[in-house]
């Protein structure tokens, strides 16, 4: 074990050719992938709330007549996703990202508004009560891969199951074949068709995880935290996966998350959640540069960097997120934002502002000091040039 010479004191390393290393010589990228070409609109969502109802049996609320209270787990969610597309619905734990995908796979019923799935509204229609062509279109990839599969089944009875569920084959023997095809897609050994759960890593569970929901040709995956219960190398390689099966089908991906930097890697589009409210939405490109919503600025502020040459501005948001079953009256983010502007941020709801296009922030500050903010990853000799582009721009 070396020390390392102009470093902090228990600084060493088990190599005696450190001196040798070349931090700033560039690493070969990989292959670029051409964008794929989007196609129709495949879900459209409007006005989408979740309440949920909670009885209060305390004295204080029997004498004030309200035994009933309501948390609000999604308000007013309006969003689009077209074929091909990946959008990223991104924040903290409790924001209500999963209560939106238990809507959206009728596992929940919605509250009020619309969500329009291939053009038809689903919002209010359990899955007991889907039509299995509506069930096969929508399908999930969950975030735990130990609990998701029977562990007395063997993995081709359950990817076969899939299959023959939902039509898409009905002879044993192309029921078999296909599920052949979907274990070389997710670049598994045939020979995992025989084994049972218990025999298969977490990284593997959640490639047979992966081929199971796209085993029913679906238009739509929900993709729910699906690589946090992964080591980071293992969930690389899940990632790079996922993205390449999607891209073979052009199936919509709806990807939930709160590691912005897979967020960014992956997504065409991000959508930025904050306590059951649409905070910031717009194309990757868009999110990760200014003008931010305050709460995406926090974001990409905890986004780990390795490169030693980027430079990152550090905001630590204060206090923990407000309860669900008594939000702030005015902006959801108020009680913690670092751009508090005065009592209008407590008081009053805030309107989106159209930034360009189809990138909206919800947010009481005027765009033009939104934009005036200082990129929070700064790359050098990039990032100062498009924000001067930027702001020439407006």
């Amino acid at each position: 074990m070396v020390h390392v010479e102009d470093s902090a004191p228990d600084h060493r390393v088990r190599c005696l050719r450190y001196k040798e290393i070349d931090h700033r010589r560039e690493v070969p990228g990989g292959e670029a992938k051409e964008a794929i070409e989007l196609g129709k609109r495949v879900l459209k969502v409007n006005g989408m709330k979740k309440y949920y109802e909670v009885r209060d049996n305390s004295l204080r609320a029997l004498f004030a007549g309200k035994r009933i209270r309501h948390v609000k787990a999604n308000e007013e969610l309006s969003f689009t996703a077209r074929e091909g597309e990946t959008v990223a619905i991104v924040g903290e734990s409790g924001c209500g990202k999963s209560t939106f995908a238990k809507v959206l796979m009728g596992l929940e019923t919605s509250t009020e508004g619309e969500v329009r799935h291939n053009g038809k509204d689903i919002s209010e229609v359990a899955v007991r009560d889907r039509s299995a062509k509506q069930i096969s279109s929508l399908q999930m990839v969950f975030q735990n891969p130990f609990d998701t599969l029977n562990p007395s089944h063997s993995i081709g009875g359950q990817i076969s199951r899939v299959i023959k569920k939902f039509g898409v084959e009905t002879d044993k023997k192309k029921i078999f074949d296909r599920v052949m095809i979907l274990l070389d897609t997710v670049k598994l050994p045939r020979d995992f068709y025989f084994r049972k759960p218990r025999q298969l890593s977490g990284g593997q569970k959640q490639r047979i995880g992966i081929a199971r929901a796209f085993a029913g040709n679906p238009s739509m995956v929900i993709a729910d935290e699906p690589v946090s219960a992964l080591d980071v190398s293992v969930a690389a390689a899940v990632t790079e996966l996922l993205m390449d099966i999607q891209r073979e089908h052009k199936t919509t991906l709806l990807f939930i998350s709160h590691d912005m930097s897979v967020v960014r890697y992956l997504s065409d589009r991000i959508v930025v959640m904050y306590l059951g409210h649409i905070l910031e939405r717009g194309t990757t490109e868009e999110i990760f540069a200014p003008p931010y919503h305050p709460y995406t600025e926090a974001l990409l502020s905890a986004v780990p960097i390795a490169d030693p040459e980027v430079t990152k501005r550090e905001i630590v948001l204060e206090g923990n997120l407000p309860s669900a079953m008594k939000p702030p009256k005015g902006c959801p983010f108020c009680t913690r934002c670092h751009r508090r502007i005065g009592d209008i941020c407590d008081n009053d709801p805030p309107l989106e502002q159209f930034v360009v296009d189809r990138h909206i922030i919800k947010c009481h500050i005027p765009l033009e000091e939104l934009r005036q903010v200082l990129p929070v990853i700064t790359v050098p000799g990039v990032s100062e040039r498009l924000h001067v582009e930027q702001m020439d721009e407006h």
